[in-house]
């Protein structure tokens, strides 16, 4: 993995994950149980993450964009929990 720094919205980061990031921008929702929910974007959550002051310190994502999957700080679009540790579990596809 190529290690050198860019700049990308604003923020220093690891060569490759812009690329990412724009990918997650592409998964505008997760199914679970069948049923479309639409994710959260960084800035919309119930609790306040500083998404005005700054980006997510997990996924580096900017207010407005949607967190890289598997971030930290995504809530689940269907219990507000951490999308990576509540029990609503994804379907295989996601949309």
């Amino acid at each position: 993995m190529d290690n050198d720094l860019v700049e990308y919205n604003g923020t220093k980061m690891v060569s490759g994950w812009p690329e990412q990031i724009e990918a997650a921008q592409n998964i505008k929702s997760y199914s679970i149980g069948g049923v479309l929910f639409l994710r959260v974007p960084y800035g919309s959550e119930a609790m306040d993450w500083g998404a005005d002051e700054g980006p997510c310190g997990d996924c580096s994502v900017v207010k407005g964009q949607l967190h890289v999957v598997d971030c930290d700080v995504e809530r689940c679009p269907k219990c507000s929990g951490q999308a990576i540790w509540c029990d609503c579990v994804r379907d295989q596809a996601n949309a």
